[in-house]
């Protein structure tokens, strides 16, 4: 088993949303996605389910099928296989969140 404290990770990058590995395994793969104010990830699509949790920060969650959703600590996101997502940092804060990646 791994482990470690997220707040010890953050790491945030002033041209893009920046992406810190956490951890993988043969079936999946952990993210901590560390982003500033007015930066975000465009709608994509994956082949394997996606799975976000908000820890800081607030934003707004993207797809294709619905309008913007608003996120913040604690909010859970699942977007399946398949599904576009995306998000954008819509605070003054940076926002952080965990991304798993299974399949």
């Amino acid at each position: 088993m791994e482990y470690t404290n997220y707040q010890n990770k953050i790491a945030y990058n002033k041209e893009k949303a920046n992406k810190v590995a956490l951890g993988e395994t043969a079936h999946g793969r952990m993210t901590l996605w560390c982003i500033l104010p007015g930066q975000g990830i465009k709608p994509h699509v994956h082949a394997g389910d996606h799975y976000w949790v908000v820890l800081e920060g607030v934003g707004d969650y993207l797809s294709a099928e619905e309008d913007a959703v608003a996120v913040a600590p604690g909010t859970v996101l699942i977007a399946p296989a398949g599904e576009s997502h995306g998000i954008t940092n819509s605070g003054s804060e940076g926002l952080v969140f965990v991304s798993i990646s299974a399949g």
